[in-house]
């Protein structure tokens, strides 16, 4: 297998850590982003995704992309250990929590980019939208909160549902959008994720891609 993917994409964590959990030996393209350039994409990117976005996974003749996708694929494929339940209610329920990291917390990091980490003197900033995006972010963890409950992982065991989730909330939280400590929680949610190897891993990746970003304040992208 081969991923094509980047540590500064939000949506590339989730196939990096699945596969990190799943032990899949795998060859890697990262993709590079510069201030001066933006993102280096390979020539072949836009054959192997019409949106010519990461990730891709290239398994032999088959070609996937969509992080969503490549998660499905990736659990039928190497079925040990398995990063969604078994039963029909608990395997969507894991589909909406992995779908509220995608579509409900990930699409906030834009604005924490373009007023937080662009923008280091708050006088600068557009105040309204950062109060906003905080606000949205601040009803997301609540709602994980809940979802939580007693549980150590969203769907009991670790799932693709926390991969999901997590990737997001990791980024939001460089750029002043961490969960309040009133969410307990997600706190103790967030240290057990941040302590699996797996996890551990892929942070250690990308602690290392945005030092450089982080002391020149430059962006973090959700995607490519």
């Amino acid at each position: 297998m081969k991923l094509y993917y980047s540590p500064l994409s939000v949506y590339s964590a989730k196939p990096r850590i699945a596969m990190f959990e799943k032990a899949i030996a795998h060859e890697t393209q990262v993709v590079n982003w510069t201030p001066a350039t933006g993102w280096i994409k390979p020539e072949e990117l836009a054959r192997l995704n019409p949106k010519a976005q990461i990730p891709v996974l290239v398994d032999g003749e088959a070609v996937i992309y969509d992080s969503t996708i490549i998660l499905e694929y990736l659990d039928e494929r190497v079925p040990k250990p398995a990063l969604f339940p078994t039963g029909v209610a608990e395997r969507a329920r894991c589909r909406i929590l992995e779908d509220l990291g995608d579509t409900l917390l990930a699409p906030n990091l834009g604005v924490l980019v373009r007023e937080v980490l662009l923008k280091p003197d708050p006088a600068t900033r557009d105040a309204s939208a950062v109060a906003q995006t905080k606000a949205e972010l601040s009803r997301q963890y609540q709602r994980l909160d809940r979802e939580l409950g007693k549980r150590e992982y969203l769907c009991g065991e670790f799932s693709v549902a926390d991969i999901s989730c997590f990737s997001p909330i990791n980024i939001a939280s460089l750029m002043e959008g961490a969960p309040s400590p009133e969410f307990r929680n997600v706190a103790k949610w967030l240290s057990r994720m941040s302590n699996r190897p797996s996890v551990a891993r892929y942070l250690a990746e990308f602690s290392e891609a945005t030092a450089p970003l982080r002391a020149s304040s430059q962006p973090v992208s959700a995607h490519a």
